[in-house]
């Protein structure tokens, strides 16, 4: 299938309607929820995890797996903002330079393990996100991420910036499914099915994986560098190992190796993450269970979302999106039997109408 042929069959496909629907309700929203930190804060940092979980996601659709992703995010984003800080460079270019820059990056950590399988791969990332941080550490004067620093936006803070971070993402998703639709998508998913087989059908596997490797992370890269301007303000922190789970956790939770996945495991981690604290008053009466804590709501918070995940992962190894296609199915499927249903009664209703009729005028001619 050649790429028009592609374009027009997904712009003809439900999906990429309800596509369209999602993404214009998003871009709406801001009309009707007038809160600051709701659209600032929470609706904004859901955006920006959607293109990172989605990158993660595409590296998965290849067989392979990061544990510390976040150091490309890091590195995207400390690049973005000491481009624009140091040099003046104009905020749009430093996105698109820290995702170069991430992506250059990757090819270098790709290039030495691309022979590598899914876990080690995973071993790898996360030992270099730990020298990452060390690096950054031993050069402060010039990178000064352990104090941190301000950085600027491309656009006013609020809805502004929520319109250009959507539209940024949106574009970046769009490019990323038609990559998971290419043959590039093709080969990725042979070589995470069976490599082996990969290998006997043709498929160069170690520079597809490499090619997987270098898209993910150009596109961490990018997440980075709108996360920061997010914030306004960068730290070593965003190397955290916390940010490396996360975009696994959405993944998982989401349904790997879906477009939509990352994109619903955001939208439930981030609400979580975002409106958790408002419980936190209701549970101060477990606090006396809990010696050396002030307050046990961020604890039971985490404990919640592990068994969140571990219910997701028994139940639902598909994700929630496999959970959403269920519900539309059988909504489609019984949407159809009462249309079957009212399409049987309305037939037979006219055949009824039909004998009583035929049996009016007998009874007519009878009793000429």
């Amino acid at each position: 299938m050649d790429f028009k042929a592609m374009l027009t069959k997904t712009f003809r496909s439900r999906k990429f309607q309800y596509a369209l629907i999602a993404v214009a309700i998003i871009a709406f929203l801001p009309v009707f929820v007038r809160s600051d930190y709701i659209i600032g804060h929470v609706l904004t940092t859901m955006i920006i995890f959607a293109l990172y979980a989605s990158s993660w996601n595409l590296l998965a659709s290849s067989g392979q797996a990061s544990l510390g992703h976040a150091a490309f995010l890091g590195i995207g984003g400390f690049a973005s903002a000491l481009l624009a800080v140091k040099l003046g460079v104009p905020l749009i270019v430093g996105l698109l330079v820290g995702g170069f820059i991430s992506a250059g990056v990757g090819v270098l950590i790709g290039l030495a393990c691309v022979r590598l399988k899914a876990w080690f791969l995973g071993m790898v990332t996360f030992g270099f996100a730990v020298i990452i941080v060390t690096i950054w550490n031993q050069f402060d004067s010039f990178f000064g991420g352990m104090i941190g620093f301000p950085t600027p936006r491309i656009v006013q803070q609020g809805i502004p910036f929520y319109y250009a971070t959507l539209t940024i993402v949106a574009s970046s998703i769009v490019v990323i499914f038609f990559v998971m639709k290419s043959k590039w998508g093709l080969a990725f998913k042979a070589i995470r099915e069976n490599e082996l087989e990969a290998k006997m059908i043709g498929i160069n596997t170690g520079k597809y994986r490499l090619l997987a490797f270098i898209i993910s992370t150009f596109f961490a890269g990018l997440a980075g560098g709108l996360l920061v301007q997010s914030q306004l303000f960068i730290q070593t922190d965003i190397f955290s190992p916390e940010n490396s789970f996360l975009p696994l956790i959405m993944a998982v939770i989401g349904g790997l190796g879906t477009i939509e996945g990352p994109i619903i495991g955001s939208i439930i981690i981030i609400s979580i993450e975002s409106f958790a604290p408002l419980t936190y008053g209701f549970l101060q009466p477990l606090n006396p269970l809990f010696r050396g804590v002030s307050t046990v709501g961020p604890q039971l918070q985490l404990v919640a979302l592990g068994l969140f995940l571990i219910l997701v992962v028994i139940f639902l190894p598909k994700g929630m999106t496999a959970l959403l296609r269920k519900g539309y199915d059988y909504l489609r499927e019984d949407t159809s039997k009462k249309k079957k249903k009212k399409e049987k009664t309305s037939f037979t209703e006219k055949l009824e109408a039909l004998k009583r009729s035929i049996t009016s005028k007998i009874r007519l001619r009878g009793k000429k």
